[in-house]
């Protein structure tokens, strides 16, 4: 007997099948047509309708709810290719945001896709066919959730996924406004080796990407398109499209957002834009106006799209959480402000700090159990010492005991990034203490030390295989893309970047830890960090300005460090040399890379790339680097390339493969 995913591949042209394989899942059924018209009681409901046909409620055996969406006859004529395709793509996603396939029919006279059923309508209905209020909040988790899932498919899975058809009238929304992202009918696997085309340009008017139309390149960036125009309609509440034709809304925005914030304002939905939340809602703006860019390369990838979103999202919060407590002013303000505003913090400390930023407030005695009287030295320097704790769930923790004059400045600085930075491959802050002389700090714990110290350990090297190596940059990199791209509401650096501040966890995944995130106008960052010299920007040193672009320079010192496993001296910048040197004379790093990891033909072709990318970063012009979100893209695209081509690599540990946790 012929398996059904069998049956499914028959419907691809021959020249396509080996791509469009289906995934065996038992957990899809296939259905009878005389199961459907049991399920859906003769097709008697119907609860949506479009081009391809209509969908209709229908209830399983066990009482579950499904949507079950049949395909009409001249369409079946037309495109079994594309039911085929459809079910194959649906049936390998597996996203919390992502509509279940529950199954499908597929008989001579019946193509019918089996769902879960999504009861709250699609985003379209709640944006154009209501009135009911929709508060910031929500229309943002909206969008975080959306952009999570079509990240997920153009990132996480084996053979990416691009949807094709992003639009509010395929966001579902269950009772709770949560996203069920549907309809894959235009959806296309890709290849990870070439560039696709297609002859069959389709989607829908008003979200289409012009260039796909135009030359009909399948690209994740096309969504990126589609999603931007979705964003615009979700905080202006107007419509993309009306009647199947494209209506003039992002024309309007885009030429609103060149004459300047003013007019861009204007367009706002009036029941969201109030004064408390207005640089929230320019950051919304200007992302949206980033992801329909004409430009295709222009465009941010989906990834970063919904890391910004959350951060948005999470400053949002901080914003809500300040007038809960009735603390207008920021807790830089508080230290810097007058006697009675200290004195008020002295005395509600705990509790601003729990209502802003949601962290762990510890006693003093407290600490002193976590840490068992500080008997554990884990760490020492300028900034005071660091110790071993465990909270009570046994999870154990690092407390940061500050001695010098900074700790104010210190403890500033760390309150305000708690606030508002959240990234699986940044160092988290659990908590602090408030009794002590000066604030106390307790981090989560990274039970592989820092990136110098297996690297250079005094104690002997530790086996780092490349494709732990790619691990790492690839997640430090994503980490300061992250913080630079919160320049949407404001400008923030790491400051000093080294191979000591990124730390490993338990599967040596990164997390970039040091000197807190500080503001692009500090006067002189000697005031604010103790930096180690050897990675420092020369053109900070010449100008004292210090860019985002800084950063790039002193990452770019430590791509250098993971491919050569050799220290950076600050006399004369020796590894950056050296490295310089062997490159213009051989044109390649060969002869500098660790020769743990320069053992196959395909590991050199990677370093090498890394090799590359480095001497980019560490360009004399600023302008000439590269953006950290473009550095951390061209990482990610390396590890696609090392396990694409199947080289040959062991890891610590099987979960060492992602880039987070």
């Amino acid at each position: 007997m012929e398996l059904p995913e069998n049956k499914l591949t028959d419907l691809i042209e021959s020249s396509e099948k080996a791509k469009w394989r289906p995934v065996n899942n038992h957990n899809i059924k296939n259905f009878t047509e005389d199961d459907i018209k049991r399920i859906t009681n003769s097709y008697s409901t119907v609860i949506g309708e479009g081009g391809f046909g209509q969908v209709y409620k229908g209830v399983l055996d066990d009482g579950t709810p499904v949507a079950v969406k049949r395909v009409k006859q001249y369409m079946r004529q037309n495109l079994t290719e594309g039911f085929g395709k459809e079910i194959i793509v649906h049936c390998q996603i597996n996203h919390r945001n992502v509509v279940r396939l529950l199954g499908y029919c597929m008989e001579e006279n019946a193509f019918i896709i089996v769902t879960e059923y999504v009861s709250g309508g699609s985003l379209r209905d709640l944006l154009h066919g209501s009135n009911n209020p929709i508060s910031l909040d929500e229309r943002l988790r909206i969008a975080v959730e959306c952009a999570d899932a079509l990240g997920y498919m153009h990132s996480s899975m084996y053979q990416p996924i691009v949807h094709g058809d992003i639009k509010p009238d395929n966001i579902l929304l269950d009772s709770k406004l949560g996203v069920k992202l549907s309809d894959f009918g235009l959806s296309r696997l890709l290849s990870l080796d070439k560039t696709q085309y297609t002859m069959y340009v389709a989607g829908s008017r008003g979200y289409m990407d012009p260039e796909y139309i135009e030359t009909g390149r399948v690209d994740p960036k096309s969504d990126v398109y589609s999603f931007g125009v979705v964003l615009l309609e979700l905080i202006t509440r107007a419509k993309a499209s009306e009647n199947g034709f494209s209506s003039s809304l992002k024309r309007n925005f885009t030429d609103a957002i060149r004459k300047g914030k003013k007019e861009a304002r204007k367009m706002f939905d009036t029941e969201i834009a109030n004064d408390k939340y207005i640089r929230i809602l320019d950051g919304i703006g200007n992302l949206a106006s980033e992801c329909f860019t004409k430009g295709i390369k222009e465009r941010p990838e989906m990834k970063n799209v919904q890391e910004r979103l959350q951060w948005l999202r999470r400053a949002l919060h901080h914003e809500q959480a300040q007038e809960k407590v009735g603390q207008k002013s920021s807790i830089l303000d508080i230290f810097n402000g007058n006697n009675a505003r200290r004195k008020h913090f002295d005395r509600n400390g705990g509790l601003i700090l729990q209502g802003t930023s949601g962290l762990s407030i510890f006693s003093q005695q407290s600490l002193e159990k976590i840490t068992r009287n500080y008997s554990i030295v884990v760490g020492r320097g300028s900034f005071g010492c660091l110790y071993m704790g465990w909270v009570d769930d046994n999870t154990r923790v690092v407390v940061k005991r500050p001695i010098t004059s900074q700790a104010v400045r210190d403890f500033v600085n760390s309150v305000q990034s708690a606030c508002s930075i959240s990234h699986k491959n940044i160092i988290r802050l659990v908590g602090c203490c408030l009794e002590t002389a000066v604030p106390m700090f307790v981090y989560e714990f990274a039970a592989n030390g820092s990136l110098y110290d297996v690297l250079h350990g005094n104690n002997g090297k530790c086996r780092l295989p490349l494709d732990s190596r790619l691990n790492i940059a690839t997640g430090s990199a994503e980490a300061l893309a992250y913080v630079h791209s919160m320049r949407l509401i404001t400008e923030i650096v790491h400051g000093n970047i080294t191979s000591d501040n990124i730390l490993l966890d338990h599967n040596f995944l990164p997390k970039v830890s040091g000197s807190f995130f500080k503001s692009l106008n500090v006067e002189s960052l000697y005031e604010v960090v103790a930096f180690d010299i050897a990675y420092v920007d020369p053109g900070y040193l010449r100008t004292g300005v210090f860019t985002a672009k800084s950063d790039v320079y002193s990452f770019g010192i430590v791509l250098l460090e993971l491919i050569t496993r050799k220290k950076q001296i600050h006399e004369n910048h020796s590894l950056l040399i050296n490295y310089m040197k062997v490159w213009k004379e051989e044109n390649s790093g060969k002869a500098m890379f660790d020769k743990e990891i320069a053992v196959e033909e395909g590991n050199i072709v990677i370093l090498e790339e890394m090799g590359k990318l480095a001497v980019e970063c560490l360009r004399e012009d600023v302008e000439e680097r590269p953006e950290m979100v473009e550095v951390a893209e061209r990482l990610q695209n390396l590890k696609r390339d090392w396990k694409g081509e199947g080289f040959c690599g062991s890891s610590h540990s099987e979960e060492a493969t992602g880039s987070g946790h």
